[in-house]
């Protein structure tokens, strides 16, 4: 089985609220999206489920006990159930950020791939074969994703500022570590500035000193 690599944080006043505290990474999915369909009132609901493999065994009884409660069920049911599916269902439109690794990003790669080229909307047979692929590949299967080196190995439509920030500082990090600075360089910033004009020659990268004399509009970056 894949190990999966997709963590959510989720947004102010969920239903998981009670138990958060226990997840201060956020909580651990099997899917980068909401994989799995339920029918409620004979409308379709988008679950996604959290990743049972990856909890200890306190976030997992607490979740299952708040479960259970909300359901007005015993918490054995609740964790029957998610023995059975990999993980505790959780209802689309809830997550505020999500992060992941390398299978996270190949996964979500594939599900844009086939809502490109899938008839719009999806018939339920092009939605069944993708989640059947999904399963027997990333759940039940062993599918290993290409690995991820810098920015450029990720999808372009799944690329955001944030990301790209992200990947840049870990590129500076790197540069510093492979560079020879000393630690006065590096814990004064020259070090970081020096890395940032070599990968970012665009921007010209400078340190801002106390008596520089510089105008409101200015900008330093």
């Amino acid at each position: 089985m894949t190990k999966h690599d997709t963590w959510v944080k989720l947004k102010p006043g969920n239903p998981y609220e009670p138990v958060l505290d226990l997840f201060p990474y956020g909580l651990p999915m099997r899917d980068p999206f909401p994989l799995e369909r339920v029918t409620v009132n004979r409308e379709q609901v988008a679950l996604w489920i959290i990743d049972l493999e990856r909890l200890i065994p306190p976030q997992a009884n607490a979740l299952a006990q708040l479960i259970a409660s909300r359901r007005g069920v015993h918490v054995t049911e609740v964790m029957e159930e998610a023995v059975f599916q990999g993980g505790f269902a959780m209802t689309d439109g809830w997550v505020e950020a999500m992060e992941c690794g390398a299978e996270g990003f190949q996964r979500s790669k594939e599900v844009a791939d086939f809502f490109e080229t899938a008839p719009q909307p999806p018939s339920a047979r092009a939605w069944r074969e993708f989640y059947n692929s999904q399963h027997d590949r990333w759940i039940e299967g062993d599918e290993q994703p290409p690995p991820i080196n810098s920015i450029d190995d990720i999808d372009p439509r799944l690329r955001t500022p944030e990301l790209e920030q992200h990947w840049k500082m870990r590129q500076v990090e790197q540069a510093i570590a492979a560079g020879g600075y000393s630690v006065f360089d590096v814990l004064s910033g020259r070090a970081t500035v020096d890395v940032l004009n070599q990968i970012d020659p665009n921007n010209e990268w400078s340190l801002v000193r106390d008596d520089d004399d510089f105008e409101d509009d200015e900008i330093y970056e």
